[in-house]
């Protein structure tokens, strides 16, 4: 597999740099181990969480020799990660951003694009295993290498992007209930407050942050930067509850959101605390928030009911999925007829696939005759052959008594052929060379042996 280096430009300060490829796969390692399935699935959720996301070279905090002080510095942390399947092997591919800060920054960029670095390994301590194959384990490092212990585990991409600015979750600065009752829309800064976003104090800018789970900056420079609204504002009925259905709100939001993935990862958390704790519901996991249906279906909520409910609006973190999700019903028409054609498609393949079903079976039933007569024809034979070395074996019973005839059944048609035809031979010999004629006792006649032999 080739290893992609996407343009980068390691001395612009507003970019980041990325490497991508496979930690680890469930085959059998250079130690004779393999991870098993279970395992690589709870690795790629705890590989993304702080303080084992670090990524190093060549395990050095694990190995016990002198260092300096570059080798404790990360080259980078594990910004996403998940179990793929590629050409049919389980895989953890991970996602790392890479630490421009580091004193070796350089040459472990030159030694990526030059294939010098092309691995990855993880560090790791068995917590279960069974055999060979480890069932549970704890991830505590991943590190760049030159020769990886899996032999899957290898660098596929390595490329630049804009920096993202990376958001917070803004505390509770209140006290507040939960309303389950409800129904929710986005609140607007008039929801709050009368006046405008820059006449607020920067206490009471917080104050309205508080309602929110993501944010650039607390305070923001402007209202419209607070993202995922799920607490009522100021001057609904309920004031500050925190909303059930902003909630749903907030995770379905988060599915399609174009944001960092420690800042998903917060806003994740926030709401799931809400979830759990407040309505004491079981929240989506987060590998589920990737897909909306999923998520839908997870929270046990019907997606047009849902749709109306809310008024989702598109903002500036849902792009064009929850667009898409808003628009659904100005585009019924063209699903529909998007359906239509899939069920055409559907009815002409089930023809083709009727036919190929009655082929099959037709050559199902070919086949089965086929076999019917070739077993036919191969007790024929066998039955020929046993007729064959039946009358080969009698002929030579006729020729000589000292045979065994148990030996002679071991015998083939071929070895029973040469073996009457070399004692045939024998008889012949010894007929030529037998006188003619022989006096008996004293009489004067003779007798010969012509035709004995």
């Amino acid at each position: 597999m080739q290893l992609v280096v996407r343009s980068l430009k390691t001395k612009e300060d507003e970019k980041n740099v990325y490497v991508e490829g496979y930690a680890s796969a469930t085959v059998e390692d250079l130690h004779d181990e393999i991870i098993t399935e279970e395992a690589l699935q709870e690795a790629a959720r705890d590989i993304v969480n702080p303080p084992y996301n670090k990524v190093f070279i060549g395990h050095a905090p694990l190995i016990k020799r002198d260092f300096d002080i570059e080798d404790e510095i990360p080259i980078g942390k594990v910004v996403d990660a998940a179990v793929k399947e590629d050409r049919g092997i389980l895989k953890l591919w991970i996602k790392v951003m890479l630490n421009k800060a580091h004193p070796y920054f350089e040459l472990i960029y030159e030694s990526l694009k030059n294939g010098f670095l092309d691995a990855f390994s993880i560090g790791f301590k068995v917590l279960e295993r069974k055999g060979n194959k480890i069932k549970k384990l704890q991830i505590l490092e991943v590190s760049l290498v030159g020769i990886p212990s899996n032999p899957e585990a290898v660098v596929e991409d390595v490329y630049e992007k804009n920096l993202v600015i990376k958001g917070i979750s803004p505390r509770h600065t209140f006290k507040y209930g939960k309303d389950e009752e409800s129904p929710w829309r986005k609140p607007n800064l008039s929801d709050f407050t009368d006046e405008p976003w820059e006449s607020l104090s920067e206490d009471e800018q917080q104050f309205i942050a508080a309602h929110f789970a993501w944010a650039p900056k607390n305070p923001p420079d402007r209202y419209t930067d607070l993202k995922f609204p799920h607490h009522n504002p100021t001057k609904h009925p309920k004031p500050h509850a925190v909303n059930l259905r902003g909630v749903i709100a907030g995770f379905v939001r988060l599915s399609v959101a174009k944001l960092p993935e420690e800042d998903k990862r917060k806003i994740y958390a926030h709401l799931s605390a809400h979830y759990k704790n407040d309505f004491g519901r079981e929240p989506p996991e987060y590998r589920s928030l990737l897909d909306v249906g999923v998520v839908l279906k997870t929270l046990q909520i019907d997606e047009e009911v849902l749709l109306k409910a809310l008024k989702l609006e598109e903002e500036a973190t849902d792009h064009s999925a929850l667009k898409s999700l808003n628009s659904r019903q100005e585009n019924m028409e063209e699903v529909e007829k998007r359906v239509k054609e899939l069920e055409a498609t559907i009815s002409e393949l089930s023809e083709k696939v009727k036919e190929l079903e009655t082929k099959n079976s037709e050559l199902t039933a070919e086949n089965a005759k086929l076999k019917e007569e070739n077993e036919k024809l191969a007790n024929e034979v066998k039955q020929y052959i046993e007729r064959e070395k039946a009358e080969l074996i009698e002929k030579i019973k006729a020729l000589t008594d000292e045979i065994n005839e148990e030996e002679l059944k071991s015998k083939d048609v071929t070895d029973l052929k040469e073996f009457y035809l070399t004692i045939l031979e024998t008889k012949v010999l010894k007929a030529k060379s037998a006188p003619p004629k022989v006096k008996v006792g004293g009489n004067s006649d003779e007798v010969s042996f012509e035709g004995v032999f």
